[in-house]
């Protein structure tokens, strides 16, 4: 194996590596929207339905299992592959996204792999061979396939949710999540819903003699009376 190969697999590999944390930052981006998203869909659902520990405890125990899948399946993955832990892109699937980036390239790299499968024939020729054809694309920036812009632009849509949040919170709203997320938590605990109304005493203080009858001013505040 001549030097210029061992620097186009070294070229490759670190193509990987790139491609496979590009996998991860884009992972981490779709788990958080995804999730966040979740959290608020199930918080106003709580909010609104107000349900027993049962019903809470699926809704706790489905959001848990959601993140750890959304965790391992678009993050933990991708970061044993780039560690080389579990199966990954070969060279030749590594050439060929690399391809698509780079036309011209394409042919030529899937070839310099394919002439240094080849087991019989004349080395020499085949290595002078691979040694030209490594000189045609070895300034060609392999780093340059793996779409950082695209991957970051996927995190506009963090927008959605956090404007959902800050919403709610700067309205007045926020138990809508921070209660009936505490609920959900402790779905173990039992909770008991308010009441849909409340009583305001209009004085302050209230002075009568022992005894007697007294007349007491309330205001009724809420969406039942």
């Amino acid at each position: 194996m001549s030097q210029n190969y061992s620097a186009l697999l070294k070229k490759l590999n670190l193509f990987i590596r790139e491609y496979y944390k590009n996998q991860m930052l884009r992972g981490t981006i779709y788990s958080v929207i995804g999730l966040v998203s979740t959290l608020i869909a199930l918080a106003i659902i709580e909010h609104y339905g107000f349900f027993n520990g049962f019903i809470r405890s699926l809704l706790f125990w489905s959001y848990l299992g959601c993140s750890i899948v959304a965790f391992v399946w678009f993050v933990l993955i991708p970061l044993f592959k780039m560690l080389k832990l579990a199966d990954r892109l070969t060279h030749k699937e590594a050439a060929q996204i690399i391809g698509k980036h780079f036309g011209n390239v394409s042919d030529k790299l899937t070839n310099i792999l394919e002439l240094s499968d080849i087991e019989k024939g004349n080395v020499e020729i085949i290595t002078a061979s691979i040694d030209q054809k490594i000189k045609e694309i070895e300034l060609t920036p392999f780093h340059d396939a793996v779409d950082w812009k695209k991957t970051l632009n996927y995190g506009k849509y963090l927008i959605v949710p956090i404007g959902i949040i800050l919403t709610l919170f700067l309205s007045g709203n926020k138990d809508v999540i921070s209660e009936s997320t505490h609920r959900i938590i402790n779905y173990n605990s039992e909770f008991i819903k308010p009441a849909p109304f409340y009583f305001k005493l209009i004085a302050d203080t209230i002075e009568v003699v022992e005894k007697d009858n007294v007349n007491l001013n309330l205001e009724i505040y809420g969406d039942e009376r």
